[in-house]
């Protein structure tokens, strides 16, 4: 409600999983990478700095985010804090898929995602290289953040308690 603001507000939209698994699956190689703000929830500055080692077969130990290239410890907050991290259950289907992706990357890979050439993603590379060719490729006009807002909605719906729900998103209650 800042007068001072220009954008309008974006209508409040939730996919469903089906929908979110189709975007993924358009986004090819990256599919694995997509999935995780799908089925986990997690936020993009999330995603990028994601380590092997933050895997353990069956959830992500988020712990830390990335903004323009840089890797802070700590996740944000919804309320623009720094925290100790959280743990986020993995889908089976998911964890095979990151399984692959951690054997694919070899041994000498650090991060879970990385771009073609072995990089961290850049937030406006990951847009140009990744997002927007699986937005054209699925027909979905999907945000990664409302992956996101359709993760907690889908858990809030099948009855996960508020207190369950917060700590996976990182959210307070």
């Amino acid at each position: 409600n800042d007068p001072r603001a220009k954008k309008k507000p974006r209508s409040i939209r939730v996919f469903s999983f089906e929908e979110m698994h189709r975007f993924a699956k358009a986004a090819g190689r990256y599919e694995a990478m997509v999935r995780v703000f799908t089925d986990c929830g997690l936020r993009l500055g999330e995603v990028l700095p994601l380590r092997r080692e933050d895997f353990d077969g069956e959830t992500l130990k988020v712990r830390r985010t990335a903004h323009e290239g840089a890797i802070l410890d700590g996740t944000k907050t919804d309320h623009g804090e720094q925290d100790a991290g959280r743990v986020v259950p993995v889908p089976a289907t998911l964890a095979w898929m990151l399984e692959a992706q951690i054997n694919l990357n070899g041994p000498d890979c650090d991060l879970l995602f990385t771009t073609p050439t072995g990089r961290m993603w850049r937030e406006r590379n990951f847009y140009r290289d990744l997002w927007r060719p699986a937005q054209e490729a699925s027909g979905l006009d999907i945000r990664p953040h409302e992956c996101r807002h359709s993760y907690v909605s889908h858990l809030r719906a099948g009855g996960v308690n508020d207190a369950d729900l917060a700590e996976i998103a990182g959210h307070r209650v």
